[in-house]
């Protein structure tokens, strides 16, 4: 960004069509500084990618997934919380962008990716990682970030294109040379924890994750790109009779670091199998899916109706909807839940389109009607986005 002269940092804190005492005096005292901006331009507003969970984005209230920021996605083993990312990641290429997930538990396989992201696994958009040490990995995010900004600037990509790294999972990146730092840090203590170092391998990744996230906040900011961290969970040993009963008997691993620099706290749980067939006796047919809770319980980027926003994906086996993410489930209850979609009876209909039953709705619905279905639902919920979207239809 040019310098600006004194004269025109001050007519953009006070313009003539606005009559405030004193501005341009505190306009002048504003200009000496190399930092201060009008608030306007300093303090923009969020910036969104609207993703396949169109009922993620409602419950975010700003229209998708922002961007500009860190999140922390984190849940029990095996209830969906790659398979999210992965969604996310599928969002940002339908949309233009960059998808780069970092593989540092080495476990992701290619044809499990191609289920979820179809065609899109080939796309030279989408770039992964498996990087030897957690070292590399901090060096190749900070080099692709600067790279995006570099290339938007000359012009080789669109000027609103970005980039969303995904780790998976923050507790597998080793650190280089971890055994030495560790023997060093428990000589400095008592000995007697788990790993034998006085705890000194939780402690080390935690000032690191520190000291990367302390850098990371700038560089997503400056550069218009988005990570978002998987974390595990463990048993709180702290928690109360009732954390136990409703299931809050947990705590995130990595750090407290994690938690307060993520703009979104995101837990994946499970909901149910989806069977074949609905009601009490619908669970002796076939399963046919799963449906997943997205349990948002921080956000910095919009206000919440309760202290914990819930919201749902489904994913499909492929025996009664296309494998990977069910998106004709998602929008069914959605457009029910909205009033989109009615149902009378069995019968669901939407724009001159009638189904008899769900089942038929959910085989038989085509895409352009479930892209009519999803404008209309987004239209419903526009009113309460505050944030500029990111990225083409």
């Amino acid at each position: 960004m040019a310098r600006r002269s004194k004269e025109e940092t001050a007519a953009e804190f006070a313009p003539e069509s606005v009559s405030r005492p004193n501005a341009k005096a505190f306009a002048e005292i504003a200009a000496k500084s190399k930092s201060f901006r009008p608030a306007r331009e300093v303090l923009r507003r969020v910036r969104a990618v609207p993703t396949i969970f169109p009922h993620v984005d409602w419950k975010l209230r700003v229209g998708g997934w922002p961007i500009d920021r860190i999140a922390m996605i984190h849940g029990e083993s095996g209830f969906g919380k790659t398979t999210f990312l992965h969604g996310l990641g599928l969002s940002f290429l339908r949309r233009g962008h960059i998808y780069a997930p970092i593989d540092a538990e080495h476990t992701t396989p290619a044809p499990w990716l191609e289920e979820l992201l179809g065609s899109y696994v080939d796309d030279p958009r989408l770039i992964a990682s498996r990087p030897e040490s957690y070292e590399q990995a901090v060096d190749d995010v900070e080099r692709i970030a600067e790279g995006v900004a570099e290339a938007r600037k000359k012009g080789d990509i669109p000027p609103e294109t970005t980039c969303l790294f995904g780790v998976d999972s923050i507790g597998k990146l080793t650190p280089q040379n971890i055994l030495e730092r560790m023997k060093k840090h428990a000589a400095e203590h008592e000995k007697g924890s788990i790993d034998g170092f006085s705890g000194a391998a939780g402690m080390i990744r935690a000032a690191m994750n520190k000291a990367w996230l302390d850098r990371l906040v700038p560089l997503m900011s400056r550069t218009g790109c988005a990570i978002a961290f998987i974390a595990r969970e463990a048993k709180d040993k702290n928690a109360t009779a009732d954390d136990r009963k409703y299931g809050r008997d947990w705590v995130t691993t990595g750090g407290a670091s994690l938690y307060y620099d993520a703009s979104l706290d995101i837990r994946i749980a499970h909901a149910k199998m989806i069977h074949e067939s609905e009601g009490t006796e619908g669970y002796k047919s076939p399963v046919v899916g799963e449906l997943h809770v997205v349990e948002i319980h921080k956000t910095k980027v919009s206000a919440r109706e309760r202290e914990v926003e819930t919201s749902w994906f489904s994913t499909s086996n492929g025996r009664l909807t296309p494998p990977g993410f069910d998106r004709a489930r998602d929008l069914m209850m959605l457009g029910l839940q909205l009033e989109v979609i009615a149902l009378r009876g069995s019968w669901l209909s939407f724009g001159g389109h009638r189904w008899q039953g769900k089942n038929k709705f959910l085989e038989k619905a085509k895409p352009e009607v479930l892209d009519a279905i999803e404008a209309a639902c987004r239209k419903k919920f526009g009113h309460e986005v505050r944030a500029d979207v990111v990225g083409g239809t």
